[in-house]
């Protein structure tokens, strides 16, 4: 936990001098984030099963006769160890995400930490899936759209930073 706060301070010392969002539009993510985060998580979910079914028809493909060539069972081996991987780190990110709803909707700060713990887990999944694929064009294009697309959540993400409830810092009372 007191490496995510000092990572969480780091992070808020860099994006201090970037543009904000106007403090209307803050203050009203702030309130409605739970119920976008709660359609994010169906979604995720939903995508969750659709991977799990194609992980079974690539191993159900495995068996078949056309797999017996070495290069075909190779590639899709392959591919069902990043499928895997994908996989879990998908339903990790949603399960964070699931926990947060919650909080998020008491304006908690708890909701935001869980949330930041999501976004840091999409970061390392977008860097093992592009060291998995293997292939330096797709690699170069996973790192690509994959730091654009978690740029854009932490810059929304460190936006409602303030709209949560953080805890007060404790003095100490002489007597």
């Amino acid at each position: 936990m007191e490496l995510l706060q000092k990572l969480e301070h780091v992070i808020l010392r860099w994006v201090k001098n970037v543009p904000h969002l106007p403090v209307s539009l803050r203050r009203w993510l702030g309130v409605n984030i739970w119920w976008i985060i709660l359609i994010g998580v169906i979604i995720n979910g939903i995508w969750i099963l659709f991977q799990i079914v194609g992980i079974f028809g690539m191993i159900a493909f495995l068996g078949s006769p056309g797999a017996t060539y070495q290069i075909v069972s190779t590639i899709t081996s392959w591919s069902i160890v990043t499928s895997t991987v994908g996989t879990f780190f998908t339903i990790v990110v949603t399960i964070l995400s699931g926990l947060a709803i919650q909080p998020l909707q008491s304006r908690l700060k708890k909701g935001w930490v869980l949330l930041f713990s999501a976004w840091l887990v999409s970061i390392i999944g977008v860097i093992v899936g592009a060291v998995l694929s293997l292939n330096p064009v797709f690699f170069v294009i996973n790192l690509l759209f994959g730091a654009i697309f978690t740029t854009f959540l932490g810059y929304v993400l460190f936006e409602l930073h303030g709209q949560f409830a953080h805890e007060p810092k404790k003095t100490k009372t002489r007597r």
